[in-house]
């Protein structure tokens, strides 16, 4: 999927928080430190247009020397995972037009976790599109969607892992019922490969390839970025449990918009545990590249991400 020498740096956290603000310091950082870096929005609300004030779309535009930055249309994917329903069941299923197949598209397009897949395809197209285009980016950061949706991003290929398999075993079972009736008939020809069965065992290396990917520590970084208050808090937390529960370890907490007066608890379990990254709040909004740039050289020893 992706050039094992690539590295992955995913913000998460909740909306609000600055996610996308941190998401470009640190593509910027790493960009001016001398790494190709292509920074990808996945978030819905695609802030880095703003952050960076020029104009953005699905294709990377270079901003600045080393970096260039996308944002996903997540509709987009969503109507690519959809052709690709639509075109497996005509390859496979010749008696398709027996059924109202766009009437059914239109259910599936609404279905629990296609967001979620959608964002899969679109980590693996830009994943495999800066590894092999002239980009050839050594890093590729991610600006994620607000907590709820990305976590189950990160879910979806360990929980799809069990479905497919599921599956698997119960097409083996059809198979071999077929296959009695099939060597009275025809004979066996036309089971030595199995269609669907070839098409879930595509999608089990799919999955399993994003779930050791996602585990990686030396590969991913998954930063949970909050403000000093309890509710980010709390809900850092959360994000840190479920990841924990998937075997994903956190990259760092990036603690955002430190004011002077900013306090916390520094005793906490959830700090005490994890790698804590102060950014101090800015004096002035960060948007343009040249704000940007003053905000980073004006960090006391320098970018902490």
């Amino acid at each position: 999927m992706a050039a094992s020498t690539q590295h992955f740096s995913f913000h998460v956290g909740k909306g609000g928080v600055g996610k996308s603000t941190t998401s470009t310091l640190s593509a910027l950082h790493l960009a001016r430190g001398g790494k190709k870096v292509l920074l990808v929005s996945l978030d819905p609300a695609h802030n880095q247009c703003d952050i960076l004030d020029t104009q953005l779309g699905p294709d990377p535009k270079e901003v600045a020397p080393n970096l260039h930055v996308a944002q996903a249309d997540i509709d987009t994917w969503v109507a690519e995972y959809l052709r690709g329903i639509e075109s497996q069941i005509r390859r496979t299923y010749t008696y398709q037009t027996a059924f109202n197949l766009e009437k059914h598209l239109g259910v599936i397009k609404h279905s629990p976790g296609i967001e979620e897949y959608a964002l899969l395809l679109a980590f693996r197209s830009y994943a495999n599109q800066s590894a092999s285009s002239p980009i050839q980016a050594e890093v590729v950061v991610f600006d994620m969607p607000p907590t709820a949706l990305a976590t189950k991003f990160f879910h979806l290929p360990t929980l799809s892992l069990i479905w497919v398999e599921e599956l698997l075993t119960l097409r083996q079972e059809i198979i071999k019922k077929k296959e009695i009736i099939t060597k009275i008939q025809v004979g066996k020809a036309e089971f030595e490969r199995d269609k669907i069965t070839c098409k879930l065992n595509e999608q089990q290396s799919f999955f399993q390839e994003l779930k050791e990917l996602f585990q990686d520590k030396e590969r991913c970084a998954i930063n949970i970025v909050v403000n000093p208050d309890k509710l980010s808090f709390a809900e850092a937390e959360r994000v840190e449990a479920t990841l924990k529960d998937l075997n994903i370890g956190l990259g760092a907490v990036i603690m955002n918009k430190v004011g002077p007066d900013g306090q916390w608890d520094a005793e906490m379990p959830f700090l005490t545990r994890n790698i804590v990254r102060a950014l101090p709040l800015s004096s002035t909004p960060l948007i343009g590249l040249d704000v940007l740039c003053g905000y980073l050289d004006g960090l006391p020893g320098g970018f902490p991400v």
